[in-house]
């Protein structure tokens, strides 16, 4: 898998725009390429679906054409893996700068925080709300064994191992994979109730998260 490190924000390495693109470096020239090409790729599977969505779109839509886009992608599932990995650094990359704040007083106000972060980023962006993590093409586009929430789950189990590892209290895997999963299910509800996300629905997830990570700490929800 492709890694796509030192993109913006977006997703996108925008060049300066009084330096024509082939000035530039080779490596920056191409994380730019790639950037749009996934940036076109989100909003066209947003508005068209997987199964629609064709690799010519995507070239079209993002300004290169089909041969660059094969330099990098040889058909639209690589194009959706290398999509779930980016929304998976960059959600994680938040929830790592909401737990690194300071603001977070507890566990359940940690769980808030990553399900208003998910919430967030599906608002911003149509093509985070379809892909999410990958399982609009596949439920294992993150890796072989494991599926894409299994990723997600270990992604933040090891941010919290580094940030609290000395903490009795911290979440297990197995019961941040169940964690995961409600979030997905229900957030994905809320955006078909409603184009920003059903807030009651969101708020409902929330209190199902929380009380599944007391059960799961006090040992009655056998997560462990």
């Amino acid at each position: 898998m492709l890694e796509y490190e030192g993109l913006g924000a977006s997703g996108m390495s925008e060049p300066d725009p009084e330096v024509p693109l082939r000035k530039l470096p080779a490596a920056e020239r191409n994380a730019i390429r790639i950037g749009r090409i996934l940036d076109a790729a989100g909003l066209l599977v947003a508005e068209r679906g997987y199964e629609k969505m064709t690799t010519s779109q995507v070239a079209l839509r993002a300004g290169v054409s089909p041969g660059v886009l094969y330099q990098f992608f040889a058909d639209k599932r690589e194009i959706m893996q290398a999509l779930a990995a980016r929304n998976l650094d960059r959600y994680i990359a938040r929830v790592e700068g909401a737990i690194r704040s300071g603001r977070l007083e507890d566990w359940p106000a940690t769980a808030d925080a990553a399900v208003d972060l998910f919430v967030a980023m599906a608002r911003e962006d149509p093509g985070f709300r379809v892909v999410r993590f990958g399982d609009v093409a596949d439920v294992h586009l993150l890796g072989p064994t494991g599926d894409n929430d299994s990723h997600l789950a270990g992604r933040l189990a090891g941010l919290l191992a580094a940030e609290h590892g000395d903490d009795p209290g911290l979440p297990s895997e197995r019961s941040l994979v169940i964690a995961v999963k409600i979030a997905d299910a229900l957030v994905k509800f809320a955006f078909s109730v409603h184009p920003d996300g059903d807030d009651e629905i969101i708020q409902h997830a929330k209190q199902l998260i929380r009380i599944h990570l007391e059960l799961a700490n006090s040992g009655e929800a056998g997560t462990e």
